[in-house]
């Protein structure tokens, strides 16, 4: 690949790390099909394959379309842990998104300096990696907090049987974070 050309693609991903970056005010996860995890102010809400919706409170109060469910203090506590973990991937989402935010110049500057020095595709591609790494390792932490997430929710099905249609997130892969993947 020529250097305009390189330049360009990187150029095409800095613009996508921007807008990735932009888009972090509306979190969710998806995770099957229709279903999905997101926030409403503190409340995490849950999305069923059905459509229908739970919604979890901070202080681990469970609604399942729109009825108060009575909950054991056990199951309170794991209620207020699922709560807390979606808000720290939210927080954890929103950081990556900055740091990508911020990383763009420097790739860029990079890019420039690698165009003036005369810097060949190789040099080009290794000092590009180097910049994304720490952004990668943030990613890979992501992903631990989600697995993480999954194994919480797989305790709340076991705990609280009526919460098994908002158990979204996919447990079918224990290796489904594809951050290493370029």
């Amino acid at each position: 690949m020529n250097a305009t050309a390189k330049v360009l693609s990187y150029a095409f991903a800095a613009a996508g790390l921007l807008f990735l970056a932009g888009a972090h005010a509306d979190v969710r996860i998806n995770s099957v099909n229709s279903t999905d995890v997101y926030l409403r102010g503190q409340d995490v809400v849950i999305t069923a394959d059905d459509g229908s919706e739970a919604l979890i409170t901070p202080a681990g109060d469970l609604r399942i379309r729109g009825r108060q469910v009575a909950v054991t203090g056990n199951e309170r506590v794991l209620l207020k842990k699922y709560s807390a973990g979606i808000l720290d991937i939210q927080e954890h989402g929103m950081r990556i998104g900055e740091h990508a935010l911020n990383m763009v110049g420097g790739m860029v500057g990079t890019l420039v300096t690698d165009l003036m020095d005369g810097g060949d595709d190789k040099q080009m591609d290794r000092d590009m990696k180097a910049k994304a790494e720490p952004l990668k390792d943030e990613a890979r932490a992501l992903c631990a907090d989600v697995r993480i997430q999954r194994q919480l929710q797989q305790q709340l099905v076991s705990e609280l049987p009526a919460f098994r249609p908002y158990a979204v997130i996919d447990t079918d892969s224990d290796d489904d974070c594809h951050v290493d993947e370029n």
